[in-house]
């Protein structure tokens, strides 16, 4: 396992610990909302962890494949945290990818080479910036300040990832 891989781990298991608002108290009237974003944001999450940790093992470009360990990195903390502040209100969270992002990860199971390493950017871009605009949506009706907190902390991540994929897709395009 590598280093950057090993820190993230240690940082999740981190995260996972303490709450991301420092508060236990329980929630029990989550509004439906807030509950969908939860939901919605959850589902994203796992998407990226597991498209990413394909692209770790399937990508050509040494770049790609440190990019993927960051995304990896960054989706675990945020579904870490996320499950932090749905718990106290008893929102069930999905666990395992909705049926769009398993026949996504199908196919980009099926590519390699440099074929994956362009098809696995080109998603990043296009869902990243489609879960950006959503947020920015979700945003306005999310009632529950913590969530809010959240939501706003992972837009900026959100963003930054769009632009990395932008640079990194660039590289591969003048290598090419």
């Amino acid at each position: 396992m590598n280093r950057t891989m090993m820190i993230g781990l240690a940082i999740v298991a981190a995260v996972a610990i303490i709450s991301p608002t420092g508060t236990h108290a329980a929630k029990p009237d989550v509004k439906p909302n807030t509950q969908a974003f939860l939901v919605k944001a959850v589902e994203e999450q796992l998407a990226q962890i597991m498209l990413s940790r394909l692209a770790t093992q399937q990508a050509k470009n040494d770049r790609v494949k440190q990019f993927a360990e960051e995304m990896v990195i960054a989706h675990l903390r945020a579904k870490f945290q996320l499950e932090g502040l749905a718990a106290p209100s008893g929102v069930k969270l999905p666990s395992e990818l909705d049926d769009d992002h398993k026949r996504i990860q199908k196919e980009l199971s099926q590519l390699s080479g440099h074929a994956f390493d362009r098809e696995y950017l080109n998603y990043i871009l296009r869902d990243h910036q489609n879960y950006v605009n959503e947020f920015e949506e979700c945003i306005q009706t999310v009632e529950d300040a913590d969530v809010l907190r959240w939501a706003h902390k992972t837009l900026a991540m959100l963003r930054a990832h769009v632009e990395e994929a932008r640079w990194t897709k660039m590289v591969l395009h003048a290598m090419d």
